[in-house]
């Protein structure tokens, strides 16, 4: 049995507490019996000693003949004990830069709709439900009427017992449009908010230096009633279901951000006076903030009482520490008093030879690829652009350039993004037979007969070793002659410069990454490859695959996206496939996570900490070993 206690922590210069306990009150009482004494017996600890205490209490007439349970027990309060480099980051939702910050924000704020990061899917959260118009233009929400804006009251005597809250008010339809109104205004600097340009007069209140009341009125977005938010887009757009997923449809409480402002920091980084400081925020997702605990250096968060959503995790608490260094984060991951950590560099060789089955490569969800000129004298035979793509050895390569902290890909879509297939289902990866054996079917026949071939790529050291690497596999596989294959180091402007469509002298193959902003498969194919609205820098003329993105760009069902989405992948990287570009792989970073917790981890936006489990039990066994 322990105590409630502080664990004072000493790293380099620096001072940490963590708090940890595991206070169990067992009480036993004897069945009531009216008009006779009740026999109470606890047992309490005095400094490390257990105490029984036996009482008799004054019994009180009751008319319910129903006993007394005999054993009360008070539950251990579940915690999660997470660290981040850097400080406390802003609390704003629009003004979040970081990983840290992206999962504050999904935890501290209600959403109006939820990414479901198990099934890639959007799903409710404050919208109840949604209708979408004939012309798939109009989208209208309906809100749920019991989530708040909340503030914490005073701390409870018992540790282990939830914070009670006080109420401010009803989250509501006014809150969504005051959010993406400011989204919309160049003022506010919204991360991204390029994305809401979908929202029917948005573009334009971002562009005007000064908005007037009719620019803002002219803007998309209604609120009907207090549970009914009408939203009007410039074209019919499926995709525009998951970005209401995305930060900036968090709804805000424009009274408070009016009376406070919304800066976090004053010259001297100490917390101004801004909406989201510790004395003035108020919050409305399935955790809060702990008043007590609120520092650039740490943070404690508490499960909202109030929400009314189900729970798929168990955690009551979550301690956040914030560090300099990354090792300091390891070292107490090392003593258990942290359940997930990143991996330092200087660690990471030792550990995944040790115990590699404690970490998890987390992917991002930034695509790398080659890009391929379609008016290439060499590129414009899909049986060249196939022998090409199946010769290269992804998993090599991955090795080689990042001792394998990356994830192959066979298609473009990457994993935890709406619409995306599994790897291994769809596309063509390596294969040295299949390559040869496209090269054959092509006019060419030998890779010694093509065209010399230039490879436009960054000045990073990585570029050019990811290159090298490439072309001596289609020197190994095709036969082909490094001298015949050129690699041009310039900067990345340049690069983007002469990758333009409408460019003189375009190489016929270039390095290029994309970042994927929202998780949906129509921010990937359809803005990279779709012929007339999309990037295209292949210059590829339009064919059937087109066809599918539009349909998939409009059509509300899920399920067909889902099919059009996964056609466009076959048609674009199967066996027989178009090959636009050849997909590469998505980078990743290894988090090391004790065996007393389970997690999915969320490869874009914010960690959905409610959905955490720990086993308790052995997480507090496995810490008494020491």
């Amino acid at each position: 049995m322990f105590i409630f206690r502080f664990l004072h922590i000493h790293h380099l210069k620096r001072k940490w507490y963590l708090i940890f306990f595991s206070l169990l009150t067992l009480t036993a009482c004897q069945p009531t019996v009216t008009n006779e004494s009740i026999i109470v017996t606890e047992v309490v600890m005095l400094g490390d000693i257990e105490v029984i205490v036996t009482r008799v209490i004054e019994a009180i007439d009751t008319p319910t003949p129903t006993p007394l349970p005999t054993t009360v027990i008070q539950q251990k309060a579940v915690e999660l004990d997470l660290a981040y480099l850097g400080s406390l980051p802003d609390l704003d939702p629009q003004h979040t830069i970081s990983k840290s910050g992206y999962d504050l924000s999904e935890n501290l704020f209600v959403g109006l709709t939820n990414f479901n990061i198990e099934t890639n899917h959007v799903e409710p959260e404050l919208a109840a439900s949604w209708e979408v118009s004939g012309d798939g233009r109009i989208w209208t929400f309906n809100l749920r009427d019991d989530i708040f804006w909340i503030k914490p009251d005073a701390p409870p005597i018992n540790p282990n017992a939830p914070w009670s809250v006080e109420t401010i008010r009803p989250v509501v339809a006014a809150d969504v449009l005051y959010a993406i109104e400011r989204a919309c205004s160049s003022k506010s600097a919204t991360s991204n908010s390029f994305l809401l340009f979908i929202i029917e007069g948005c573009e334009e209140l971002y562009l005007t230096e000064q908005p007037s009341e009719i620019s803002v009125e002219n803007l998309g977005i209604k609120a009907l009633d207090a549970q009914t938010v009408e939203v009007t887009l410039m074209q019919p757009a499926s995709h525009f279901l998951t970005l209401t997923t995305l930060p900036f449809f968090h709804p805000l409480p424009s009274e408070l951000i009016e009376e406070y402002g919304d800066q976090w920091k004053n010259p001297i980084n100490e917390f101004d006076d801004g909406w989201q400081t510790p004395d003035n925020i108020i919050t409305s997702g399935p955790f809060f903030p702990s008043p007590t605990i609120f520092s650039d250096e740490e943070i404690v968060l508490h499960q909202n009482p109030l929400w009314p959503l189900p729970r798929k995790g168990n955690i009551d608490n979550i301690n956040i520490l914030y560090f300099d260094d990354e090792m300091e984060m390891y070292e107490l991951w090392g003593d258990k008093l942290l359940d997930v950590s990143t991996l330092p560099v200087e660690a990471r060789d030792d550990f995944l030879q040790k115990t590699p089955n404690k970490a998890k490569l987390i992917t991002n969800q930034t695509v790398f690829y080659l890009g391929i000129n379609f008016d290439s004298g060499v590129f414009q035979e899909p049986a060249v652009r196939r022998a090409f793509n199946a010769a290269i050895d992804r998993k090599s390569l991955i090795a080689d350039m990042f001792d394998n902290r990356a994830q192959e890909l066979r298609h473009f879509t990457p994993p935890g993004v709406f619409g995306a297939t599994p790897i291994n289902e769809v596309g063509q990866g390596y294969s040295p037979d299949y390559a040869r054996q496209q090269m054959n079917a092509s006019s060419f026949r030998n890779c010694k007969l093509l065209p010399p071939i230039k490879i436009l790529v960054s000045t990073a050291d990585l570029s050019l070793l990811q290159a090298e690497l490439i072309r001596d596999m289609w020197g190994e596989e095709l036969d082909c002659e490094e001298i015949n294959i050129e690699i041009e180091q310039v900067s990345f402007g340049e690069l983007l410069a002469s990758t333009d469509r409408n460019a003189n002298d375009r190489p016929d193959l270039w390095e290029l990454a994309w970042p994927t902003y929202s998780p949906d498969a129509h921010n990937v194919l359809f803005e990279v490859f779709h012929c007339t609205e999309g990037d295209n820098r292949q210059n590829r003329p339009c064919s059937e695959e087109d066809d599918l993105l539009r349909q998939a760009g409009v059509t509300p069902n899920i399920d067909e996206r889902r099919g059009f989405y996964r056609e466009v992948e076959n048609l674009f990287f199967g066996k027989d496939g178009l090959f636009p570009a050849i997909p590469l792989y998505v980078r990743g970073s290894y988090a090391i996570v004790q065996s007393w917790l389970t997690f999915q981890p969320a490869l874009s936006g914010g960690e959905q900490f409610d959905t955490y489990k720990i086993d308790e039990e052995l997480k507090r066994l496995e810490r008494s070993r020491g």
